[in-house]
């Protein structure tokens, strides 16, 4: 094989579930990603992170971000 130009490589991946992400989400971040998704509209954003019960100040977590995005009017059931 030392001789062959070409060398063949073979690469195999191993997938792991991890499961649901546990790390919190810093508040920043998550509005960030609201006004984002709610296109640029503060407004939208702020009453999913209302509605959705988020907290005043602080982390927040993967599932309650997802709930507030659920809460988007630009959001798909």
């Amino acid at each position: 094989m030392a001789s062959n130009a070409k060398m063949q490589v073979r690469m195999v991946v191993h997938l792991v579930d991890f499961g649901v992400d546990t790390d919190p989400v810093p508040e920043a971040s998550a509005k960030q990603v609201l006004v984002n998704e709610a296109e640029g509209d503060t407004d939208a954003a702020r009453d999913a992170w209302d509605v959705a019960g988020l907290p005043d100040s602080g982390s927040v977590t993967v599932q309650q971000l997802i709930a507030a995005l659920n809460h988007l009017p630009t959001a798909v059931p």
